[in-house]
C-alpha cells in the first residue's frame, strides 16, 4: 500500500474542505477561544458539571479549565453555583445567552457540513461515519 500517496491526497482533501468552509459566515462570537467554545459545547450537551469533571472530560488541566471558566463567567456565558448540600462543590452551567450562541454556532456548522455532503449519497455518509469511528477508536479498542 502506498501510504505516502494516500496521506498526501488526504491532506489535499482536508485543505480543500478548509478552503470551501471559508464561505461560511464568521463565528457568532469572535472573542471566544477554541477551548472556551469546547467548554460551552460540552456543558450544552451535559448540563452542569464541576470544574474537575469538565477538566477530566476535556483532558485539560484543572488550572487551564479554571482560567477558561473564569473568562466565561466574567462574560456571562457560564454561571457558577454552590451545591446546596456540600458547599465545597461548585457547579458550572451555561447561561441562557450562551445556550443561544451554541445553538447558532451548531446551526452554522451543520449548514456547512450539509453543503460539503451535498454530492454524497446517504449510504456514502454512513460509510464515512463508520470509517471515521473506526479510525478514532484507536488500537486499544480493536476487536480480536
Amino acid at each position: 500500500m502506498d501510504w505516502e500517496k494516500r496521506l498526501h491526497e488526504f491532506e489535499q482533501l482536508i485543505q480543500l474542505g478548509i478552503r470551501q468552509s471559508r464561505g461560511v459566515p464568521p463565528p457568532i462570537v469572535k472573542n471566544l477561544s477554541k477551548q472556551q467554545l469546547l467548554l460551552m459545547f460540552t456543558l450544552n450537551c451535559t448540563g452542569r458539571k464541576t470544574v474537575s469533571e469538565l477538566a477530566e472530560e476535556l483532558q485539560l488541566s484543572a488550572s487551564a479549565t479554571t482560567i477558561a471558566i473564569n473568562r466565561l463567567v466574567r462574560d456571562k456565558y457560564i454561571e457558577r453555583t454552590r451545591d446546596e448540600t456540600d458547599r465545597r462543590l461548585v457547579w458550572v452551567q451555561l447561561s441562557d445567552s450562551a445556550r443561544e450562541i451554541v445553538e447558532k454556532i451548531r446551526k452554522q456548522r451543520n449548514d456547512m457540513l450539509v453543503r460539503l455532503f451535498n454530492n454524497v449519497t446517504v449510504e456514502e455518509v454512513d460509510q464515512f461515519l463508520a470509517i471515521a469511528r473506526k479510525m478514532l477508536q484507536g488500537p486499544e479498542h480493536k476487536q480480536p
